[in-house]
């Protein structure tokens, strides 16, 4: 066979085995979810990339009702939007937190940590993110949960 020739076939058969092996990942992908299901494991990677993109989008200044509106149902009643919400007071300002799921897809239960905090003061939105979360509960001298 000439070089020509076994550069064909062997791109015929690296596409094979690329095709054959992307079959195998989706259908052991879906093997996996199915089998960890019974265990108490759900796959919530699709509201976390729905959460995600939404919570990027969000401006300073939103109501919570506003939020709720923008970020929407999570279309998973195992982690509603917001999974949970929390209010401080902190001399004459009020706090509330809301948690949006934001982790990593396969869980049995849900951690602070795969949370991520939309934090209003006095009924507008001023930040979201862990990080903006702790250091306004340290500069406010409100105690939180830890993650």
């Amino acid at each position: 066979m000439s070089g020509a020739g076994q550069n064909e076939g062997m791109k015929r058969t690296l596409r094979g085995t690329t095709m054959g092996l992307l079959t195998a990942s989706a259908i052991l992908s879906g093997c996996l979810s199915t089998m960890l299901r019974p265990m108490g494991v759900e796959d919530f990677s699709e509201v976390t990339l729905q959460n995600n993109a939404r919570i990027m989008t969000l401006q300073r200044g939103m109501t919570p009702e506003q939020v709720i509106e923008h970020i929407g149902p999570s279309g998973n009643s195992r982690v509603p939007n917001p999974f949970r919400s929390e209010m401080y007071s902190s001399g004459d300002d009020i706090f509330r937190a809301f948690f949006f799921y934001s982790g990593t897809g396969f869980v049995p239960d849900i951690p602070d940590s795969d949370l991520t905090p939309v934090v209003f003061k006095n009924e507008s939105l001023e930040g979201w993110g862990w990080s903006y979360w702790e250091s306004t509960a340290k500069q406010y001298n409100i105690s939180i949960r830890n993650r």
